[in-house]
């Protein structure tokens, strides 16, 4: 698996709605149970700006038994910025019905995850 910064969002395609991840543990319990319904499109953004794809993976014959194997991430190339980022928490915090988003304001990626979570506690 590909060294990710926690913590970091999920921003899920076609939706306003992103998802604050601590640690990895919280991805695992999230993709365990969403396995079958994510999107390839989806992707998860770390503290350090780097940008993952979900990928499903094939499923594998283990001793006759078929095992599907869980999603995984793929890093690509490109890198998430900071301008890139205010209008998605933007966008969250106005989907969460934060009256104000559009005085959020931030410097860092990690701020903007930061950002994510402290939006998550108040709704």
């Amino acid at each position: 698996m590909q060294h990710i910064h926690w913590p970091a969002i999920l921003q899920f395609d076609q939706d306003d709605e992103l998802m604050y991840l601590a640690n990895h543990q919280d991805w695992l319990s999230f993709i365990c149970a969403n396995q079958f319904t994510v999107c390839l499109h989806d992707k998860l953004i770390d503290t350090a700006g780097c940008i993952y794809h979900i990928e499903t993976a094939e499923q594998v014959d283990v001793a006759n038994n078929n095992v599907a194997q869980l999603p995984y991430l793929v890093k690509q190339d490109q890198q998430m910025n900071v301008l890139q980022m205010l209008p998605l928490v933007r966008q969250f915090g106005q989907f969460q019905g934060h009256c104000c988003s559009a005085k959020i304001i931030f410097t860092t990626v990690e701020q903007g995850i930061a950002t994510v979570a402290e939006l998550e506690q108040l709704y």
